[in-house]
């Protein structure tokens, strides 16, 4: 006998507020300057460089099924100063609807913000994204988690956006062994078991860090882990054999497919009976030769070489300690971009 549970989470990325370190502006031209960079005869143009912080915050994290939050975005330069009419563009995963705004796009106030209201339609853990859209590497998720049953007689929330991220399907609070959160650790840091708040996988390593042909100072780069939860509701043992997973590397392209990432006694592969929970925190991505492969760089590894927003898939398979078979399966997305991590100092 065999037991299969082929389901959906969203990266478990506990609210991920993102604040990025502010970037010191540099003097504009056509109009700019030094004193109020990214700026061109009044109209904001900024980029990169001018760009200090977004941040994002959902009201409520966790929301019953068929109720609703607020969200916002706020957007401020690197002199700490908002920024207006800025095109903010979000996105959702399937168990999330925005019901304001339902196009997903609006421009930030006189005051920076752009606000609206998702919703709840099923149960699970899902992504809300907003980024920039003015061609500016920022972007910012948060997960939220939806309770509950459906209720009698709920269609949904008429007429909203959202779920062109895929993934996140709604999951099962029954399920006999499952994977509760899903999401990577991609920064070397390893500071905590929890699912980590940051859905950003760096795929290119900068070779100099503060522009100085004297020095050497490479970007901090690092293989990347997958971080999932697991909970066991059997009234047995059950233990993990082994990983897979499988990632469209290139647009256009099938997905990669992993050989079985073996498991050990030290990887907490284990779970005990009547609801344990642990964290299997497994290596999937390798930085290699200043950029980010999956699979064996040197072996039929396929190395990420275009920006975007990926999801993962992940396989896990074990067995009770009666010998049953266990089989759960479970999605994360994140953002594979040229990240910095450089040292601001």
């Amino acid at each position: 006998m065999m037991r299969s549970y082929n389901k959906r989470y969203a990266a478990g990325l506990l609210i991920a507020l993102g604040i990025l370190g502010c970037m010191g502006g540099s003097g504009g031209t056509d109009g700019g300057s030094a004193e109020n960079p990214g700026y061109q005869n009044g109209v904001y143009t900024g980029d990169d460089s001018t760009t200090g912080t977004m941040s994002l915050v959902v009201e409520q994290e966790t929301i019953a099924v068929g109720q609703k939050s607020g969200f916002s975005v706020l957007v401020v330069d690197s002199q700490g100063q908002p920024v207006p009419e800025v095109s903010v563009v979000c996105d959702s995963e399937g168990g999330v609807a925005i019901i304001e705004p339902s196009s997903g796009t609006e421009l930030t106030s006189a005051s920076g913000h752009m606000s609206g209201v998702i919703g709840c339609s099923a149960p699970g853990s899902f992504q809300l994204l907003c980024r920039l859209g003015s061609g500016l590497n920022r972007r910012r998720f948060v997960t939220v988690r939806c309770t509950g049953d459906i209720p009698s007689g709920f269609q949904g929330f008429p007429g909203a956006g959202g779920g062109g991220l895929g993934g996140g399907v709604q999951n099962n609070d029954d399920g006999d062994v499952q994977i509760v959160e899903a999401g990577f650790e991609d920064d070397g840091s390893f500071s905590s078991s929890d699912v980590p708040a940051d859905a950003s996988i760096d795929i290119v390593q900068i070779a100099d860090c503060d522009g100085n042909a004297s020095t050497v100072d490479f970007e901090p780069f690092h293989d990347t882990y997958v971080n999932l939860k697991i909970q066991n509701n059997l009234p047995e043992r059950v233990t993990f054999s082994y990983l897979t997973y499988s990632v469209q590397v290139t647009t256009g392209a099938a997905p990669f497919e992993s050989s079985n990432i073996g498991l050990t006694r030290q990887a907490n592969s284990s779970l005990d009976a009547n609801g344990q929970t642990g964290n299997l925190i497994l290596p999937i991505f390798s930085a290699y030769g200043g950029g980010k492969w999956a699979g064996d760089p040197l072996g039929r590894g396929e190395q990420f070489t275009t920006p975007g927003l990926r999801t993962v898939t992940f396989n896990l398979v074990g067995e009770t300690a009666s010998g049953e078979l266990v089989n759960i399966s479970a999605q994360a997305t994140a953002s594979f971009s040229n990240f910095t991590r450089c040292s601001s100092n």
